[in-house]
């Protein structure tokens, strides 16, 4: 059985399944793999608009990493673990497609690394985030601490990370993590509304839209308002450009091209 399973939901929107229902879609090395490899062929695909991340089974969406895998201090191999995690959680975050993470039930320690890194959360009622490591004697090692910090600043990131809370939907949605809190059974319909919502926008807009968001938050106002407008020229300049404001003139689709 496949531990990550693609699917085309519909034209444009590509679905990565974590599928290892078994174990909650806990991270393992060979689901790893698996994963860096759906993401490197829906990064390269020009059909593919728009990713979806979702765990399979409704309990989890990715409760974490398997605990099994740390056991006996193998101290190389869980450095290569991490190293090699963290370098597949930064690719995800420069993917430039919109990232959608569908999250039922848990989202722990790695799949809430994952789910940080994504662009836009939809959380089922039942949802629980959280980043544990602290109660195994570790911190998380994916960049959770950072990207956390910077998306909910430094005092609710504390208060997940030193009292070890897991974070209910309601929570998330009031910190501006999630985009949507829906009931389980409203996933699909969620997922699809967002993902339709995505394929609207040009795909070069969508990438430099997404690089403006994760380099500007680490520059200074000055210099990321100039490269917004250093953007906004080139995309100006585009084939596409042209084709969206030709196409709202016209009072008509656009029909973008990514030129």
């Amino acid at each position: 059985m496949a531990l990550i399973e693609p699917t085309d939901l519909l034209p444009g929107i590509r679905q990565i399944l974590f599928n290892r229902p078994e174990k909650l879609n806990a991270l393992s090395t060979p689901l790893m793999r698996e994963f860096e490899a759906a993401l490197d062929d829906a990064a390269a695909d020009p059909d593919v608009r728009v990713v979806v991340l979702r765990g399979a089974g409704g309990r989890a969406f990715v409760a974490g990493a398997d605990i099994a895998e740390y056991q006996g201090n193998k101290r190389a191999e869980f450095i290569a673990y991490q190293l090699n995690s963290r370098r597949v959680f930064d690719k995800l975050e420069r993917i430039g497609k919109p990232m959608i993470c569908a999250v039922d039930g848990f989202a722990l320690g790695g799949g809430f690394e994952i789910a940080l890194c994504c662009d836009i959360l939809i959380l089922s009622e039942s949802a629980q985030l959280g980043l544990p490591e602290g109660r195994l004697g570790l911190c998380p090692g994916g960049g959770g601490t950072q990207r956390l910090l910077r998306a909910v600043g430094r005092h609710a990131a504390s208060d997940l990370l030193l009292a070890g809370w897991r974070m209910s939907a309601e929570r998330a949605l009031a910190l501006g993590i999630a985009a949507e809190v829906v009931p389980a059974d409203g996933m699909d319909e969620a997922i699809l509304r967002r993902a339709r919502a995505c394929l609207k926008i040009a795909p070069l807009a969508a990438a430099e839209m997404k690089r403006l968001l994760r380099e500007g938050q680490d520059a200074g106002i000055e210099t990321a308002k100039s490269l917004e407008q250093e953007v906004l020229f080139r995309l100006y300049s585009t084939a596409d450009g042209q084709e969206g404001i030709d196409a709202f003139l016209e009072k008509r689709d656009p029909r973008f091209r990514m030129e």
